[in-house]
Parts: structure tokens; C-alpha cells; sequence
């Protein structure tokens, strides 16, 4: 059956009918509606593009403030290594401009940043500005600037995880509440154990200080390590009982001469001529080394700082000596060798060694081809002056290339003999690094990277992916890793743009009778002197260290500074003894 279907309605008048006029004023009609409809939608459209977009709701991001007295705090030390030629040196000194940034700024701003430290206010600072009050800082050694350190240790007071816990009545609040940062806060020395006191593993469940630190500083600062129990009398300075470093040097020093002629000066004392310059004897250089040990007054190995008024310059040398680097051994990033880390993973499979432990044979000897060795001066002792290892390496190296005798090393520690420094200049800040800092008769047992994770939110546990901050993504091996292999790159491509350099053109040989016959008659008087920097200084004629101009003596030098600030002189200050 069909639907009804139901006939539209159709309500266009019929035009047909209408006369002239009709027609006329409807279109008229139908026109001024046209005219009036395009009028509103262009007023709605000039409005929409002069209107200002409608605003998103945004969130105010509250900052929540953080109360230093709801966490308890513990005495730690940390040991932390830097790659120091980028840095104005260790220490930060309030009102004092640098070109570059200073270790102890990036330490405070990751500590300040990661809430690990609530410094006491102190209104002579600036906001940002670090600032050590109440937080028990000291540290080991004071770095200049351009120097590195692999053994900085600082001792600090931090933030733990630790509960905080419940005194008991007997005890009062002067004994548990300790003054830090301008709150009070439960120490962790004599507090008063909780249940959940007991259960908590002071290295286990603590912050992981490490891990946290090194995501929060540059790749050149890594903290290696961590003490969770000093002596509570423990100070990074007085404590630290041998200081050990080590500064690194090439051997042939500077690029040589292709001429086997040298300046007049060169090798006159070790009677070689046969080594060409550049090239240090370090023989010689090991026997002056070795009268560094023992215990001597080293003013004339050092930059008087008047301003701390020092008068005893005595200073005990534990160990020195020039020791070539072996890259296969025990040179930058030998870890290569270790099975763990060998092309193969089989730890037994014998292609999986980077190097054969057994072939000792020719070891000194070099081959056709050799490329130049790596030394170090190795110097451990209690303590050191100001830039005084710089001092003892620059003596080190005019020994090195034969403009001095060993014995002058013996000359400048005599210091009745000699009792004003002679003026020389100290070596290059760059190769120097604080190799380690030791605390013998002190038992500090320090919990290594990778050892633990700790429980802070975002850190895995012990044997996680994370590997305790070690390896893996992110870690500080990773890290040092990339900054390890951009140098290394970089190494390469300058040494074979060296070699290409060398070799291109005409033989060696040949450049040498060329240059032989165009040499002129006047030899240049002008002496190049190695200062451990990328090339030598142009000294002109060389002039013997005990033969130059002399400095004032340390007692004089001490003397102009009172009378400068207006102290009292020695005489009156010993008046009062």
C-alpha cells in the first residue's frame, strides 16, 4: 500500500499576475533587505577582527614554601672531581667580578636548588650569592683558576631523610634543637631513636647525594662519592693530612726545530748536544724532583700572600718524582682494558683485553713511528703555598731543557743562602690537578657512585637501570664519556692535520740541508722557555734563575702590606708579647 503522500506548499507569489508597478516595488523591496542584511554581517565581521581573543584561564603556579624545621639534618662529606680550565678557580669571593663562574657557585646553586642546604640569612649578600653560614662548611684544597681536581673533598651539613624524632622528657629542647639557617631543626648527633627511627638505614634509605648533585651540575663537576659519618669534629681542611698532586706535560714539550743547530744557550749544562730543542732531558728533571722530599723552606717555590701575613714557609714534601703516563696502563681512560669492558662480553675470551698484560718487552723503547709520550710530576705532601707546585714545575722544566743544573733546586731551598726570591715565572695553570686529598689516622667510609640509589622520588634502587647514577643514561660515566670523546676528537683531527702538515711537499731531509744553507749568519739570541703551555715564551737571551733581579724579602713584603692597611708594624705587635 502506497503512503499518502501529501502535496507541498508553495508560497512564491505568482509574478505573472503582477502588473509594472507591482513588480517594481518588489524588487525594490526585496534590494533594501539585500542592502540591510550585508550591512549587519559586515559590522558582526569588523567587530570579531578589532576583538581581543578570549583569554585561557591560566594557573598560578603557587610556590610552596619550604619549612627547613619539618626535616632533620646530618654532617656528611662529599667528594667531588672538576674539569677546571673553564672555571675562575674553586673559591667564591663576595663583590669580586670574574670572567668565568667559580666551582663553589655551581656547588651552592645545585645544594640551594635541590633544597639540601638552608644557609643562615646573611644581609651582606645578594640573592643567588653563595652563602655558607650555618651549614659547617670547610674544604680540602683551594684550586686556582684554569686548575682541576679529582679528589676535592668538602664537608657540609645537609638534609636527610631521616624521621625526625620524638625527644624524650628528660632531654631538654636546648640539647635537641640545634640553630641551622636561622630555624631549629633535630641534629642527627644524640637524637633520640622512634620506631621508624630504628628501621631507617642511614646509607640505604637516605638521599642519594650524588645522583641528585650531578643532575643538577655542569658535565665538568661530578660528584664521585660520599661519607655519611665524619668525626664530628671533622673539618675538610685541617683534617685532610696529604694533599696529593699531579702535573701533566709532553714529551718532546714544544713542536722541534727540524734543524739539529740550537741557540747558543740550549744544553750547555748537561753537556748533550745532541737532543734537539723541544725536548726535555727528563732524567735530569726526575733527579731535581727528588730534592723536593723532605722537610724545607719553600718561599723561594712561591707567591707571598701579604695579606695573610705568613711567616713560616716550612712545608714537608712526602713524595716526589716525573713518572711517564702509559696509555695502555694507566693513562686517561685505560679502563678500556678491563675484560668488563672488551669487545667481547665473554670476560675469558682473550680478544675481549684492550692490551696484552704480558708484553713488557719493549715497553721504553720507541718505534718508527712514535707519537709523544705523556710524563707527570707527581708531588704529595701535607700542604702547599700559594701556586707553590706551579713554582716547583716551572724550575722542573728550565732543568728539563738544560738551561739549569739540578743543584738549582738546592740553591733555592737554601734560603739563608738565598734569602730573596729570584724573579722567574711560574708554569701554566691548565696541566695541574688536585689528584686526591687523604685523612690518615681517620676512618671515612665513603659510599662510591653506584654503590646505593637511595629513596628519593625519581631515583631507582640499588641494581636498578639507573645504576646508581653510574652508568647507563644520564650517569656521570655517560657524561664524562661525551666530554672524553669530543677532546679526543678533537685530538685526532689536530694530529693528523699535524702529520699531513709534515709530510706534504718535498722529504724532510731535503727541508733540512734547505734550510741549513739558507740559515743566516746571525743566530737568533732569542730563547723559547716551556712553560706547560701549548708552546713555548719567547725569553729572549737567557739569563741564570740566581743571576736575575731579586724580590723583596718575605719579612719586607709583610711590612709595606701593614703600613698600607694601617696595622701595626712587627715592632709594636712584639712589644705586646
Amino acid at each position: 500500500m502506497e503512503a499518502d503522500h501529501q502535496p507541498s506548499i508553495d508560497f512564491t507569489p505568482d509574478y505573472s499576475t503582477w502588473d509594472s508597478n507591482h513588480l517594481v516595488e518588489r524588487v525594490t523591496q526585496l534590494e533594501k533587505q539585500l542592502r540591510e542584511q550585508n550591512e549587519k554581517y559586515e559590522l558582526l565581521l569588523r567587530r570579531a577582527e578589532s576583538a581581543s581573543p578570549i583569554p585561557k584561564p591560566t594557573r598560578t603556579k603557587t610556590t610552596r614554601q619550604f619549612d627547613p624545621s619539618k626535616y632533620s639534618t646530618r654532617f656528611i662529606a662529599l667528594k667531588f672531581a672538576y674539569l677546571g680550565q673553564k672555571y675562575n678557580g674553586l673559591e667564591y669571593h663576595a663583590n669580586n667580578t670574574t670572567p668565568y663562574p667559580t666551582i663553589e657557585e655551581e656547588m651552592w646553586k645545585a645544594l640551594h636548588k635541590a633544597k639540601l642546604i638552608f644557609p643562615t640569612p646573611n644581609s651582606s649578600l645578594t640573592e643567588g650569592e653563595p652563602n655558607w653560614d650555618g651549614c659547617n662548611y670547610s674544604k680540602s684544597g683551594r684550586t686556582d683558576k684554569g686548575v682541576s681536581a679529582f679528589g676535592q673533598v668538602i664537608g657540609i651539613r645537609v638534609r636527610s631523610n631521616r624521621p625526625l624524632a620524638k625527644p624524650k622528657i628528660e632531654v631538654s629542647d636546648e640539647e635537641q634543637n640545634v640553630s641551622f639557617g636561622g630555624q631549629s631543626y633535630k641534629s642527627d648527633d644524640g637524637e633520640q631513636s622512634s620506631a621508624d627511627d630504628t628501621a631507617f638505614d642511614t646509607i640505604k634509605d637516605e638521599i642519594p647525594y650524588p645522583q641528585i648533585l650531578n643532575r643538577l651540575l655542569p658535565p665538568g663537576i661530578r660528584v664521585l662519592a660520599w661519607c655519611p659519618s665524619p668525626p664530628a669534629d671533622f673539618s675538610a681542611r685541617f683534617s685532610c693530612g696529604e694533599r696529593r698532586y699531579k702535573y701533566f706535560f709532553t714529551q718532546p714539550a714544544f713542536a722541534p726545530t727540524i734543524s739539529s743547530k740550537e741557540s747558543p744557550d740550549t744544553r750547555k749544562f748537561n753537556g748533550s748536544s745532541k737532543q734537539r730543542e723541544g725536548w726535555l732531558d727528563v732524567q735530569a728533571m726526575k733527579q731535581a724532583a727528588a730534592k723536593f722530599e723532605g722537610l724545607h723552606d719553600f718561599r723561594n717555590f712561591c707567591k707571598v700572600d701579604p695579606s695573610k701575613q705568613i711567616d713560616n714557609f716550612q712545608r714537608r714534601i712526602n713524595s716526589s718524582d716525573v713518572v711517564e703516563v702509559k696509555p695502555d696502563r694507566e693513562g686517561p681512560a685505560d679502563y678500556f682494558g678491563f675484560p668488563e669492558f672488551g669487545q667481547s662480553q665473554d670476560p675469558h675470551d682473550e680478544s675481549s683485553k684492550f692490551f696484552n698484560d704480558s708484553d713488557e718487552s719493549n715497553e721504553d723503547s720507541l718505534p718508527a713511528h712514535a707519537t709523544p709520550k705523556i710524563y707527570a710530576f707527581k708531588v704529595q705532601g701535607s700542604a702547599f703555598l700559594w701556586h707553590q707546585v706551579r713554582h716547583m714545575v716551572a724550575i722542573l722544566f728550565l732543568v728539563g731543557q738544560g738551561l739549569e743544573k739540578p743543584s738549582l733546586v738546592d740553591d733555592l731551598l737554601d734560603v739563608e743562602k738565598n734569602t730573596q726570591k729570584p724573579t722567574y715565572d711560574m708554569a701554566e695553570a691548565a696541566p695541574l690537578v688536585l689528584e686526591d686529598c687523604k685523612f690518615p689516622g681517620l676512618d671515612l667510609p665513603w659510599v662510591n657512585l653506584g654503590d646505593y640509589t637511595g629513596t628519593e622520588s625519581g631515583i631507582a634502587k640499588a641494581g636498578g637501570n639507573n645504576s646508581g647514577g653510574k652508568y647507563g643514561l644520564g650517569g656521570a660515566v655517560d657524561e664524562l664519556w661525551k666530554v672524553w670523546h669530543r677532546h679526543k676528537i678533537d685530538e685526532t683531527l689536530a694530529g693528523s692535520l699535524l702529520d699531513l702538515t709534515v709530510r706534504g711537499g718535498q722529504s724532510m731531509e731535503n727541508k733540512r740541508e734547505e734550510k741549513e744553507d739558507r740559515r743566516s749568519p746571525h743566530v737568533s739570541q732569542s730563547q723559547r722557555i716551556y712553560l706547560g703551555g701549548s708552546a713555548p715564551r719567547l725569553m729572549g737571551k737567557y739569563v741564570p734563575v740566581l743571576d736575575r733581579a731579586r724580590m723583596d724579602s718575605v719579612a719586607a713584603i709583610n711590612e709595606k702590606y701593614r703600613k698600607r692597611k694601617g696595622l701595626q708594624t712587627a715592632e709594636s705587635t712584639s712589644d705586646l708579647v
